[in-house]
């Protein structure tokens, strides 16, 4: 073998280990930059802000485009300026990166507590968002040079909404609904501590009302209600809700146990308030002269 050959073969040995040497130093670099990206920029920390921390690490001609449109480098800082404010517990932890040559993808995992105007909507700092993001970032020599970049920002906005407020009608309806099953738990569940049960009419009659606060209810109305009338028939005919208040319509027939008598069919209508998501008025109107006239046998 000549010595030429084997010059040749060294020099392209020393200048591939040269090559995986520059390659190593470039991914280093790229990672580290990463690294201050998700950790100093995109996380709130006490060292530094993230306009100090990107300046260095976003190339000039830099944009971040997704979906929703691109922005350039100061737009971007600007963005993260505004979430440090009124987001002060937020995180950016990467949980998976991927790189192929220049480009680095990465999976992370943003959570924070907001507490202002965030993407359109009021919020107190009471509730946390947790979400998946995934950027792909084109860099060189740990500077990036272009991301493109997904958040699930739609998920957060139903964390921070949090469940569906109920209407007044679908918690009278759940009322109702556990009354006529003997349910008391769920009664009980949907009792305001401050509930009043009012029922005008024969003061005879041991359950005519007003009833005032959630224990008296329990303890006094519904046990000599519950012991006094049996309903035959319930038949809602029409019903109308607004804000915290809901109302009822329809036919009813009942029989008093102190005479066995029956009344006639007679009209009722119910006006029910609810507060913090439970009933604090449950307002009863009958024709308390049929009642009145089965309770006392005439």
């Amino acid at each position: 073998m000549s010595t030429l050959f084997l010059s040749s073969i060294l020099v392209g040995c020393n200048a591939q280990k040269e090559m995986s040497k520059t390659n190593s130093n470039q991914i280093m670099k790229n990672k580290e930059a990463i690294a201050a990206f998700y950790g100093k920029a995109l996380s709130v920390n006490s060292e530094t802000r993230p306009t100090a921390v990107l300046t260095p690490l976003l190339a000039t001609g830099y944009n971040s485009a997704s979906s929703g449109g691109a922005k350039n480098a100061e737009q971007l800082m600007q963005q993260l300026e505004f979430f440090w404010k009124i987001i002060p517990d937020l995180k950016w932890e990467p949980q998976t990166i991927i790189n192929d040559g220049n480009t680095y993808v990465v999976r992370s995992i943003a959570s924070g507590t907001p507490n202002g105007d965030f993407m359109g909507m009021p919020t107190d700092g009471s509730k946390k968002f947790e979400i998946m993001t995934i950027d792909m970032h084109t860099m060189k020599d740990g500077q990036f040079l272009n991301t493109n970049h997904v958040e699930d920002w739609a998920t957060s906005m139903k964390q921070l909404a949090g469940p569906k407020k109920q209407t007044a009608m679908e918690i009278a309806d759940a009322f109702m609904g556990a009354m006529g099953k003997g349910d008391m738990e769920a009664m009980q569940n949907l009792m305001h501590e401050d509930m009043v049960w009012q029922n005008a009419g024969d003061k005879n009659i041991p359950w005519i009302g007003p009833w005032n606060g959630k224990k008296i209810i329990l303890e006094e109305f519904l046990p000599a209600f519950g012991s006094g009338f049996q309903t035959i028939k319930w038949e809602p005919v029409d019903a109308l809700t607004s804000d915290d208040t809901a109302a009822y319509f329809g036919q009813m027939i009942g029989k008093l146990t102190n005479s066995g008598v029956e009344t006639a069919e007679f009209t009722y209508a119910l006006r029910v308030k609810v507060k913090d998501g439970k009933v604090i008025l449950w307002n009863w109107f009958e024709d308390a002269i049929e009642v009145s006239r089965a309770y006392n046998n005439k």
